[in-house]
């Protein structure tokens, strides 16, 4: 939680000396549109982008690879069997008929919210968008007018004597580039992951003769990656990339990733190879609402923040201890359950285990919103079984415990191993990474099949002492 804190003050001093640089990715575009019904609704932006580009060939993608990460890589894979099942048909060709449905979606669109209050935002003069479309362009544009907009795009095969460079900043205008190409009327773009990998390849190349003054600004700033959760070896070399120096060095600047980066392994590369690095527990909405309380500290707090600007109430709900929270994975109920009786048994007033907590009718997701912003302390319980799974309810309560420990100025995560090896010593590789990997540095508690030792029982007891009588320890 400390390095955290640390990093959420870094990241408000580079903005107030404007030196940070969004870049959005496709899980940025959540977009309001019109349902068949006419009513509003929300949809990400590149699923009927390429619904449509699919049914225009005729194709579907196998069920595994349409529940991938992230629907403007999404559209890479549906590029990609196309050109699989139609050997026909040229690339270019398809690349056209991207280029036009975006277009066309894109003109269908009601609003973009993030990106609205992304681009009211002041201090933010450059932009970098990895995703084709020119929602972030018309947004900045509706903000700030047509002509202090300035874009720039890049495509490999491009006549190279024309430079793609952006001009130096301006006082109220903002600049936006596309490094893997745009859907404008004579320009081109990246459909596929092999057409990525080709354009930062040859960007890397020309960068230095073509856009020095994008090149220079990019790898003296910090960046802020929203929405992007870039495969893994395309976030390696984009990072490297936007660096001067190799990820390693004590001596570079300080990037910032939004949580959205879901992919375990690239949280490890950066956990080990870039000491700087920060990936924070915040979806890209509420990143945004992060950005807007750090620009504008008195900003009301919006309602699209899970973790919630105002205040938490904290205080006990039972009113004879505090109340405590327990995460788990489905697979360590037993353990969680002796767990939830020794903590009503030390004094503690309520604990919230769903088992007991849940009732026939309950909003579940709301239900455990409120409890995980209204608990006194929150446990999550630790353990192999756990650590081995890629997704469960549980890592998304323990997300929104995190954020929220940024808020509590006294402890407040309690994580608890439950194995037989103490969890400092348990190697957890999901754990101990990303935006949980503070719990290895917190008290571990150690509680073999939720058990907890006599002496564990009477610092907790007296912890609910403490915070029952007012004093928060």
């Amino acid at each position: 939680m400390d390095r955290l804190l640390s990093s959420r003050q870094s990241l408000a001093e580079a903005l107030r000396a404007g030196g940070v640089v969004p870049v959005i990715g496709p899980e940025m575009l959540v977009v309001e549109t019109s349902a068949a019904d006419g009513r509003p609704t929300s949809v990400a932006f590149y699923r009927p982008v390429v619904d449509k580009l699919l049914a225009t060939y005729g194709c579907a993608l196998p069920e595994a690879a349409s529940d991938g990460q992230g629907g403007g890589w999404l559209l890479h894979r549906a590029v990609a069997q196309i050109l699989a099942e139609h050997s026909d048909v040229s690339t270019e060709r398809v690349r056209r008929s991207v280029s036009a449905i975006v277009k066309e979606v894109a003109g269908s669109v009601v609003a973009v919210p993030s990106l609205q209050r992304l681009a009211r935002l002041a201090g933010l003069d450059l932009f970098i968008c990895l995703t084709p479309d020119d929602l972030l362009v018309e947004a900045l544009k509706a903000v700030l007018g047509a002509d202090a907009v300035e874009v720039g795009a890049y495509a490999p095969n491009a006549d190279s004597s024309h430079g793609v460079d952006l001009a130096p900043a301006r006082q109220g205008c903002a600049r936006v580039f596309f490094p893997l190409g745009r859907a404008a009327a004579g320009t081109r773009l990246a459909i596929h992951e092999e057409d990525a990998l080709e354009y930062f390849y040859k960007f890397q190349a020309d960068g230095e003769r073509r856009a020095p003054n994008l090149l220079s600004e990019l790898r003296e700033r910090d960046l802020l990656l929203l929405g992007c959760n870039l495969p893994d070896w395309l976030g390696r070399g984009f990072l490297r990339l936007a660096n001067s120096a190799r990820l390693s060095s004590q001596d570079k600047k300080m990037e910032f990733f939004a949580a959205d980066a879901k992919d375990p392994g690239l949280n490890a590369f950066l956990a080990r190879f870039n000491p700087n690095a920060t990936v924070f527990p915040w979806s890209p909405a509420e990143f945004i609402a992060e950005l807007e309380a750090l620009v504008e500290p008195g900003l009301a707090p919006s309602r699209t923040a899970s973790h919630a600007l105002t205040a938490a109430a904290t205080a006990n709900t039972s009113g004879s201890g505090p109340t405590v929270f327990l995460s788990y994975a489905s697979q360590d109920r037993d353990a969680a359950r002796r767990l939830a009786d020794s903590l009503l048994a030390a004094g503690f007033g309520e604990v919230w285990f769903d088992q007991r907590q849940l009732v026939a009718g309950d909003d579940w997701a709301d239900r455990i919103d409120e409890a995980i912003e209204r608990c006194d302390y929150f446990m999550p319980v630790l353990s192999q079984q756990a650590d081995r799974r890629r997704e469960g309810v549980f890592w998304e309560e323990w997300r929104k415990a995190v954020v929220r420990a940024m808020r509590v100025n006294d402890a407040f995560v309690l994580p608890v191993g439950i194995d037989t090896t103490p969890p400092e010593r348990s190697g957890y590789e999901r754990i101990f990474n990303g935006f949980t990997s503070d719990f290895k540095r917190i008290q571990l508690l150690h509680a073999p099949a939720g058990r907890l030792s006599d002496a564990q029982l009477v610092q907790l007891r007296q912890r609910a002492q403490r915070l029952g009588g007012g004093e928060h320890g």
